[in-house]
This record gives C-alpha cells, structure tokens and sequence, in this order.
C-alpha cells in the first residue's frame, strides 16, 4: 500500500510503531484483498476507511463478509498479514493452445476446444496452487485477433473459466470466421491461498466447485482422460501445446 502512494524516485517509510496512523484514514477499497464487489458492500454499511474496518468486531466482519475472508481483511486492517514474503520470482501467465486439423467454421466447435482448454488451465493451476486473475482469448484466421478480459475475481475452477473465456469468445463477433487455432492465457498468476472469494447463495455451485478436487484426484490417478465434460465425449482431444 505504501509502495502504491510512493511516487517514483521517492521513499516512504513506514515504521512499525506508526502501521496504525497510515492505515487507517486509507480508504477501504486500497487494502489487500477487497475487491469491487467487497468495497462496495463494505461502504453500503458504512465502511469507508480501513479503519472503519478496523473499528468493527471481528463477528461482524464475518457476518458480512464470511468467516475466512472477514478474519483475514479484519487482520490486514490491524497491520497483521500472515502471507509469507516470497523471494523466488513464479510464472506470471500459463497458456494452453488448440490447433484445428482444417479451417474451422462451426461455432460449436470452437466452443468445445474452449471448454477443453479452460479445463488444462483450471487443473494446471489447481496442481500448482495458484489462482488466475487475468485471462486472455488469442483466436487466429486471416489476421490475428486478440480480447482481453479481467475475471471478476481471481480462480481456478474450471467452470469460471469456461465461462469466461465463452464470454470473450462472444465479443469477438465471429461470422463464418475460419478459424486455425484457439489459445487461451491465464494471466496475473498467484497462490491459490491469498485469493479472497466472493460468497454466493447458490449452493449448487459451491457444490460443482468442490467436486473438482475430486476429479483431479481421478486424474491424477488413472489418467487426464478418465473424467471429462460430456460435451466433450466422444471427439478427439484438441492438439495442445503449453
């Protein structure tokens, strides 16, 4: 945070006796691990400031904002971050490609090789304990084309991903486009631990989420193939290269 409110060329130190005075008049939305979504909801109850935050019970927090993410953020607002500092540099961005044998037309397909990539990626990064913040859909025809989109919240299941990267697909606005391969980029990588998620009261989804642990034990078993999406039963696996 400080680093943020440095201009270059400049140094701001902030000693351990004063962590308190330089949190808290800092706006609440600048603290690690509050997001859009958990600022906004933060302020609509009248959190403005980090020390706002900090002036809460930790009950209430948790009621708010659920019990792992509200003890962490009620933390942070007191100066306590239990994160290690990491010293070795880790891979920024991880990329699966598919390759079609021919120009490939069908929407459909196109569909499915992005359901097959989004699954490389979520089990790539689940293996590896990391999360994606950021992810990118490069599709090649005549000329090149590339959309960028940044996921509402940084994962590594799956389904999120899928979904997002139909939703790139969408923005592209392909008609009849004849398509030669599909490659999809998960981007601002980081461990899977520091990554705050959103709560949801459909409960069916927390369901398919958690069931991916699960599958990746199978895969990890018996083989990539022993599990996949139905929608991809019974078709060649896309030629891949990571």
């Amino acid at each position: 945070m400080a680093c943020a409110l440095t201009p270059p060329g400049r140094l701001l130190t902030v000693e351990p006796a004063g962590v308190s005075a330089f949190l808290r008049p800092r706006p609440v939305r600048e603290l690690p691990g509050v997001g859009p979504t958990t600022a906004r909801l933060l302020i609509q109850h009248g959190v403005h400031t980090v020390g706002d935050l900090a002036g809460l019970p930790l009950a209430t927090v948790q009621r708010l904002l659920g019990t792992r993410t509200g003890r962490t953020l009620h933390d942070r607002a007191h100066g306590h971050d239990h994160r290690p500092v990491v010293t070795k540099p880790v891979a920024r961005s991880t990329s699966a490609e598919h390759r079609f044998s021919r120009d490939e037309l069908d929407p459909a397909q196109h569909r499915r090789a992005l359901l097959d990539l989004a699954g490389q990626l979520g089990t790539r990064l689940r293996t590896g304990a990391q999360v994606a913040a950021g992810l990118t859909i490069t599709i090649r025809y005549a000329d090149g084309a590339t959309t960028t989109r940044t996921l509402p919240e940084a994962t590594h299941h799956t389904r999120l991903l899928a979904r997002s990267a139909y939703e790139l697909y969408e923005t592209l606005g392909l008609q009849r486009a004849r398509v030669r391969n599909i490659t999809l980029r998960g981007e601002n990588l980081s461990p899977a631990e520091h990554a705050a998620r959103q709560l949801t009261f459909d409960h069916t989804i927390d369901k398919k989420l958690l069931i991916e642990a699960v599958q990746d034990r199978a895969r990890r078993r018996y083989g990539t193939d022993v599990i996949k999406p139905a929608a991809l039963a019974g078709h060649r696996e896309p030629k891949c290269r990571a």
